[in-house]
């Protein structure tokens, strides 16, 4: 008998990981931050925004890979964008494993006429840092900061 086949690829980490590829850290033993940021289509939920701030520690992204990572993302169902932010964070982790990472979705939701006083601006952000790391004194590096900007402008 076989399995019943899954119901979507985000219960298979490895296959959405297998995009994302790394390079060393010319930097190794300096702390600084990398962001990244690309629109993000999603079925069912329609435009996205996606930033990916980490500071890293042995390697960095291959900042490409995050561009096809994101775009195997988009043919999936999700069921929002909190459960795309933690997939997004789980495996940018378990591929880079950086110092500190934060990733940002957002989205905006409202009349086709982008009217500014009805439309919601919905963001999800999510945190995680290796156990003992802390940002340098006086660095602005991970220090807590709104979400990025809305993606509209």
């Amino acid at each position: 008998m076989t399995a019943p086949p899954m119901p979507n690829a985000q219960a298979d980490p490895d296959s959405r990981r297998a995009a994302l590829a790394v390079q060393a850290n010319p930097a190794e033993r300096l702390d600084y931050r990398i962001t990244l940021s690309r629109p993000v289509r999603v079925v069912g939920a329609g435009a996205l925004s996606a930033t990916v701030d980490y500071v890293p520690d042995r390697v960095v992204l291959v900042p490409a890979s995050l561009t096809r990572y994101l775009t195997g993302l988009e043919g999936l169902p999700w069921p929002g964008p909190e459960a795309l932010g933690a997939a997004i964070l789980d495996d940018i982790n378990n591929e880079a494993v950086p110092r500190w990472l934060r990733v940002t979705v957002s989205t905006r939701s409202g009349p086709a006429d982008s009217d500014e006083a009805v439309a919601l601006w919905h963001a999800v952000v999510l945190e995680d840092r290796q156990p003992h790391w802390h940002p340098p004194a006086g660095s602005a590096i991970a220090a807590p900061a709104g979400p990025a900007p809305a993606p509209w402008g």
